[in-house]
């Protein structure tokens, strides 16, 4: 196994028309399990706000969409289906201990849907949507950009 520093982490909110949220992390760990299945294990420890939204999922067995940026914040975000395995509460924060699975981020269609999703959840419409749009596709097929989704 082989474990890398969790850098940023985005969760797909259903509840919230799929919007991307971006979870300002204290500290995070992401592990490779290196089971052939692309098999990771990722720690977060957030603001105890978040709280209720992942005890919802947690006691519902819900399988959640994350973007987890490894080591670097220029790195792109690997695309994780992912379900709660525990949530551990601390003094100032709690611990999600995620189990997920890397899913193919090559995607075009989900990853132009998620950009779509987001460019009109922030209100973009008309000549400025595809504006905006066309950037963040450019973005994304470029290797060297910083990152597919700006934060929110």
């Amino acid at each position: 196994m082989k474990t890398f520093k969790l850098v940023e982490l985005k969760v797909e909110r259903k509840d919230q028309e799929n919007r991307i949220e971006n979870l300002p992390l204290a500290d995070g760990l992401i592990i490779n399990k290196e089971d052939g299945e692309n098999s990771w294990l990722i720690e977060a420890l957030l603001s105890k706000q978040f709280r209720p939204y992942f005890e919802h999922h947690l006691q519902n067995n819900d399988e959640l969409k994350l973007l987890a940026t490894i080591t670097k914040k220029n790195n792109r975000p690997a695309h994780i289906i992912a379900k709660i395995r525990s949530i551990t509460m601390l003094k100032d924060y709690i611990s999600v201990l995620f189990d997920g699975r890397i899913y193919n981020n090559r995607t075009s269609k989900q990853e132009a849907e998620m950009v779509l999703r987001e460019l009109i959840s922030k209100g973009l419409s008309g000549q400025e949507l595809l504006e905006a749009f066309s950037k963040a596709i450019n973005k994304i097929n470029d290797p060297k950009a910083k990152s597919r989704f700006k934060k929110n």
